[in-house]
């Protein structure tokens, strides 16, 4: 009966305890832990002579208030908010939405976009609440999953040119590549201690992305390339400044430099990459035609260059048509530049000078990759740099919590998707002052990109879901809930 009484009286107490945790999946822990914790109490004063009822009641005692405990204990490992960074990422892509609504001609294409961000949304709210524990438990089967896509997206490819058909979708490969971000971080963090195999492992890696960077290279994204390396090699300077990565700095600092000058090699020593930098530097060297992405820059450097600080920008008809034709460049500016074929197709062209507008004489894809430069040619350069600052703010708000996690692993995967943001937004800012890097990025939140939305969606909510989780969930390889006392 005693002990009947004596398992109610503890069971009552733990029950209350745990009552106060916010975060259900961490009470069983807790739990257990503070069972534990009152059974070595009641069997040390069982040693000193109390009977079992005794040293129960002695333990109750001492253990305090459970409401208190648990409210403590709740404190110190419970669900963490964001709440400015949660503001300004609503605020952005609101302002997305109602922009790429406002630049589209079509209704499939607000209808479409839409669609997408409605859909992102939900992914986003879903990969904050559940987006840290799913990759820590399902990481190796992620990892299968993207590179499943990744290889099958190459081997389309390379159907692609014996069949001569199209097949599959760059985006795929595009937004693949980027997924392989944080999943490899997470691999990375779980294997960083055998540093023999992963040594291996990271080698065969680099000589299978090597090869095939150079053998097919041109298929494969290469703006994409360039934000995993600058993303993965930003992360292991971060984990190695953390002490995650451990040894001794001098040495590991010129490794990972020297990795990031390997992965990067094909940016220097391929002929498309040497290519890219060329046009990414001097738009002016490689404008032959006004369907050419240096052409678009050298327009788009033109058009701020006119834009007022306060007003819509003003152009006269005739302007306009010179701008939409490509004569003001290939004609009057640079006719040495222009190719004869384009000469025939600035005739070609059936523009009127009583009905062009400024929508005429933007780039084609002007309403997804110059939201920016737009957004300066209809407001003014004032209202541009403010949309830029809040931009800023938002990348400032992500470091600034990613910097608070005080998590190996979460900060680790939280800076290495604040570091695949940061570059697609870089990227998109230099394309929209007339520096363009091969293919156009999106700009997370604001440039409709239709996966680009799921796919910034997801990795925000990693984000926010690592500093979420962060005092709840501990960083070895059982990946199990803490608590402390």
């Amino acid at each position: 009966m005693n002990k009947s009484a004596s398992n109610s009286s503890i069971s009552q107490f733990l029950k209350e305890v745990t009552e106060q945790i916010s975060y259900k999946p961490l009470r069983p822990s807790i739990r257990q832990e503070l069972e534990d914790h009152m059974n070595d109490r009641m069997e040390e004063y069982k040693e000193q002579g109390f009977s079992p009822s005794d040293a129960e009641r002695q333990t109750l005692r001492n253990m305090g208030d459970a409401v208190t405990i648990g409210m403590e204990i709740n404190e110190a490992h419970k669900i963490q908010e964001a709440p400015q960074l949660t503001f300004i990422s609503l605020l952005l892509l609101c302002t997305g939405f109602i922009f790429t609504s406002f630049m589209q001609w079509r209704p499939k294409q607000m209808a479409d976009s839409s669609l997408y961000y409605i859909t992102g949304a939900v992914i986003l709210t879903f990969t904050v609440l559940k987006g840290y524990p799913l990759l820590i438990r399902y990481r190796k089967s992620i990892a299968l999953f993207t590179g499943f896509l990744y290889l099958t997206q190459i081997l389309l490819f390379i159907i692609q040119l014996i069949m001569g058909n199209r097949y599959g979708l760059d985006n795929i490969t595009y937004f693949a590549t980027l997924l392989f971000i944080p999943v490899l971080t997470v691999l990375f963090y779980c294997s960083r201690q055998n540093k023999k195999r992963f040594l291996t492992a990271a080698l065969t890696a680099i000589a299978v992305w090597l090869l095939f960077m150079y053998a097919v290279r041109p298929f494969l994204g290469d703006t994409a390339v360039l934000i995993f390396i600058l993303s993965a090699s930003g992360t292991v300077f971060f984990m190695i400044h953390r002490g995650i990565l451990t040894g001794k700095k001098i040495f590991l600092y010129p490794a990972a430099l020297a990795f990031t000058v390997l992965l990067g090699s094909p940016f220097y020593f391929s002929e498309s990459g040497r290519q890219n930098v060329k046009v990414f530097l001097s738009p002016q060297s490689s404008a032959h035609r006004t369907l050419d992405d240096a052409y678009n820059g050298i327009l788009i450097q033109e058009l701020l260059s006119k834009s007022p600080l306060m007003q819509g920008l003003k152009l006269t008809p005739e302007e306009m048509l010179d701008y939409g034709t490509g004569a003001w460049y290939f004609i009057y500016k640079n006719p040495k530049n222009v190719r004869p074929d384009e000469v025939k197709s600035l005739k070609d062209i059936n523009y009127h000078l009583d009905d062009v507008t400024l929508w005429d004489i933007l780039p084609q894809h002007y309403y997804n990759n110059y939201m920016i430069a737009v957004f300066i040619f209809l407001f003014g350069w004032i209202p541009g740099l403010l949309l830029i600052g809040v931009i800023g703010l938002f990348y400032l708000l992500l470091f600034s919590y990613t910097a608070r996690i005080h998590g190996k692993l979460a900060s680790s995967l939280a800076f290495s998707c604040c570091q695949c943001l940061l570059w697609q937004g870089v990227l998109y800012l230099l394309g929209n002052f007339g520096h363009q890097f091969a293919t156009f990025p999106n700009l997370p939140l604001i440039s409709e990109g239709q996966l680009s939305i799921i796919f910034n969606m997801i990795i925000l909510g990693l984000i926010f879901s690592a500093y979420r989780h962060d005092h709840v969930m501990e960083d070895p390889i059982n990946f199990k809930p803490i608590a402390s006392v």
